[in-house]
């Protein structure tokens, strides 16, 4: 679909989506009245002061700042950040770079204990994918599988909903996708060699350090290696009680060479490793150590990727491939003795998750103005352990698809029609095996209005099929209890979405309405069966607005999912996290002389109440909510982006808080790993 373009500043601070113009009524969307967080909430009382104060800043004509891509998916918007903004930053991790992102959530605590959540759906129904390459398998469901450093970044975009035809294989609930940044990307003009190297440290707590080498050698070669060092002491919360074991070593590096054979034919060959060690729980994502000693904790990520791109073949006109293999290794060592009673664990696990995968992309122009896209994927899981008493000790899965897509330009209406065919074949533990198929269609129309105003519909279906279940639960005396269950089918997954967006001179605003129906949801039945169990209901809606004038931006957003299995509340870490509503805020300057850029930006999550129990002794308790304040100065010394000093304070008012995507159960939060408090960052980076 055609890309529309604003000037957008993701992780710098105020993260800018296309927003609304003018606020809309509450009661539009939600069945009872908002008026009270106007008053109550300084997050959002300071967003209306930084609003009614645009008229006077526009005064000022300070140098303009990047732009950055926000293109249209079926899903929902898809938001681009860039390495520059990186650099102009204080972040630490992925966490850092998604929190400030509409309908977007990640939970608490240092390293893998963060998962993430796209409208209140889990890692199971999300796709990460970093140079095209990714890995659905789990080592285990208290960590995260998502490991990406943002120091290799070259920019990440975010896809709500289930995707359309050309979205890969399993996008039910949406996609994070990674680019890693390229010698080209960093070279000056004029230049063959180049170094960059920085530094930070965080009062809470911890520092790191990075550098990168980068070079074009002739005419047609270009490489760049990069490392980043990151160390992770135990933080203190709100309260100023130290988060025993959150300490880790994190370290990211980057290996990639490019050959350009022609201005049309690229090969891109890359080789990616991120890694986190620490003592740690055996449960990275709860609090406390619940009986058993900490872990001696090594987690590997390896990835190595070989891309080929091309243009102006005969039978297309681009041509893209990829071919790339992963290896997930988590070895855990426990550091005293174990409980011999009950559940035993073993003192000692081995566990591993590998994909190898290919992508094959097509794209020609038909009749000057119209675009079919058409290609296939395939994907090849492992998982296994190398301690295990029952079952094989491993589970196998080949998921592949093939799709087609037509973009249609008739102006002002641009149609998209698409059709998807996806197989899998699955083996679990016991030697139990399942397959099955199914055919994907999606559509979505945009009607530009005017050049600043368009008005969107889409309906999107793609199917997920049975996980391969975690390795780290196959090495237990009781692992080939998670078996598959006789005829399972995939989910299938159908998003409707309506929107209206507009692009104005200085206003931008956005306004999204959906409802999601997950078919055939898979989940653990009461025999610990993976199986069909009903259907998953997700309804929402995102709301923002945005104000921009030289070097003012200003930017509110709202989002609120309801994921609901069978009409209950059924929270689980990896597939759904209902969580309250979520206000997003910022408000930023940059001077143009000299370049120092400073901001604001709040986050305020409303409470939820969640029901707690089965039958007669249900009842409903609460999960508080919160609001956290960030500040944050960005000074180039230069005049350009060579050099940042970057300043920031986290969570201002030192605020006490449970992240509402942690794993605990009100009223008893002691098993939530709370968020940390007041956090002082500097950090420094310098290019040549």
């Amino acid at each position: 679909m055609k890309p529309f373009f604003v000037t957008h500043e993701a992780v710098s601070g105020a993260l800018r989506c296309s927003s609304f113009s003018s606020s809309p009524s509450p009661s539009l969307f939600f069945s009872h009245p908002l008026r009270h967080l106007y008053t109550r909430h300084r997050l959002i009382v300071g967003m209306a002061i930084a609003l009614a104060a645009c008229p006077a800043l526009a005064t000022i004509q300070p140098t303009q700042l990047d732009a950055i891509t926000v293109s249209s998916t079926s899903g929902g918007t898809t938001d681009k950040t860039t390495w520059q903004s990186v650099q102009k930053s204080t972040l630490v991790d992925m966490k850092d770079v998604l929190e400030n992102q509409s309908g977007v959530n990640v939970s608490g605590g240092n390293g893998a204990s963060q998962q993430i959540f796209i409208r209140g759906l889990g890692e199971n129904q999300v796709v990460f994918s970093v140079d095209g390459a990714n890995q659905n398998a789990q080592i285990f469901h208290h960590q995260s599988r998502f490991m990406f450093d943002p120091a290799l970044l070259k920019s990440v975009a975010i896809e709500k909903g289930s995707g359309s035809a050309s979205a890969g294989i399993g996008v039910t609930g949406g996609a994070i996708r990674m680019t890693t940044v390229d010698a080209q990307d960093l070279l000056e003009e004029g230049r063959s060699l180049g170094f960059k190297a920085g530094a930070g440290w965080r009062s809470n707590k911890g520092w790191e350090r990075s550098g990168a080498v980068y070079g074009k050698f002739g005419e047609h070669v270009d490489a760049i290696f990069i490392g980043n060092l990151v160390t992770q002491k135990d933080y203190k919360d709100g309260h100023g009680n130290r988060v025993n074991h959150s300490a880790l070593d994190q370290d990211g590096y980057l290996a990639k060479v490019g050959l350009t054979l022609s201005p049309q034919h690229r090969i891109v060959v890359s080789q990616r490793r991120e890694q986190q060690e620490g003592y740690r729980p055996l449960r990275f994502n709860v609090a406390g150590l619940r009986g058993l000693p900490t872990f001696d904790s090594n987690l590997v990520q390896d990835t190595s990727s070989l891309q080929y791109h091309g243009q102006n073949f005969g039978f297309a006109d681009r041509f893209d491939v990829n071919l790339f293999h992963i290896k997930m290794n988590d070895v855990k060592d426990a550091t005293g003795p174990m409980p011999t009673t009950g559940r035993v664990l073993p003192a000692h696990s081995d566990a591993s998750a590998k994909t190898t995968g290919a992508d094959l992309g097509l794209v020609n122009t038909l009749w000057s103005n119209h675009t079919l896209k058409y290609g296939l994927n395939w994907r090849d899981e492992r998982i296994s352990t190398a301690q295990y008493t029952v079952g094989r000790g491993r589970e196998g899965k080949v998921d592949w698809g093939a799709y087609a897509e037509g973009i249609w330009d008739f102006a002002p209406f641009t149609l998209t029609t698409g059709l998807r065919y996806d197989h899998f074949r699955i083996t679990d533990t016991s030697n139990r095996k399942g397959s099955g198929s199914n055919i994907n269609p999606s559509a979505s129309l945009i009607f530009d209005a005017t050049p600043e105003l368009k008005f969107k519909a889409s309906v999107a279906q793609a199917s997920r099929s049975p996980r391969l279940y975690e390795p780290y639960i196959l090495g237990l005396a009781w692992g080939d209890s998670r078996k598959l269950a006789e005829g399972i089918k995939a989910e299938r997954a159908v998003n409707m979405e309506l929107g209206a967006e507009w692009a104005g001179e200085h206003f931008s605003a956005m306004a999204t309405v959906f409802r999601q129906n997950i078919h055939d949801y898979i989940g653990t039945t009461a025999s610990r069966y993976q199986d069909n169990i009903g259907r998953l209901v997700n309804r929402g809606y995102e709301v923002g607005l945005g104000y921009r004038d030289g070097g003012f931006r200003s930017r509110l957003a709202i989002s609120y999912s309801k994921p609901r299995v069978n009409d209950a509340y059924k929270a689980y870490v990896l597939d759904n996290m209902p969580t309250g509503r979520q206000w997003l805020a910022s408000v930023s300057y940059r001077f143009p002389l000299p370049a120092v850029e400073i901001g604001w930006r709040g986050r305020l999550f409303e409470h939820i109440d969640v029901p707690v129990g089965e039958g007669a002794g249900r009842t409903t308790a609460r999960k508080a909510g919160y609001g956290v304040h960030d500040v944050y100065l960005n000074w180039q010394p230069q005049g350009n982006d060579r050099m940042n000093v970057n300043v920031s304070i986290n969570n201002v008012d030192d605020k006490f808080y449970y992240n509402q995507a942690g794993v605990c159960t009100p009223p008893n939060m002691s098993t939530c790993l709370p968020e940390a408090g007041r956090n002082y960052r500097v950090s420094f980076n310098y290019r040549y």
